[in-house]
């Protein structure tokens, strides 16, 4: 658990994270490459998980973040578009 103040410290890192996602798809979107763009897929996995691990209590830089099931599943599909290939060692912690 947390304060407040640290509480709207992460709130903020993650709203940050969120835009400069935004941007990253914009810009990736112009080079014709679908598995860098895939990327985005990525960071809106490590996003979602860190808002999720905040509401939850958690302090995700303190602690890292903490996926579960469903995190996994999408991680793995992302890591396919990207790399083609199947990701290594990756398993949920719930």
């Amino acid at each position: 658990m947390f304060d407040a103040m640290r509480l709207k410290e992460l709130d903020g890192m993650v709203r940050r994270m969120g835009a400069i996602v935004s941007v990253f798809e914009v810009r990736s979107s112009t080079v014709g490459n679908q598995s860098f763009t895939a990327f985005r897929e990525l960071m809106d996995v490590y996003i979602d998980a860190c808002g999720r691990n905040m509401r939850q209590g958690e302090d995700f830089i303190e602690k890292g973040v903490q996926l579960n099931s469903d995190d996994i599943l999408k991680l793995n599909e992302a890591f396919r578009k990207v790399f083609g290939a199947e990701p290594m060692g990756l398993t949920p912690k719930d």
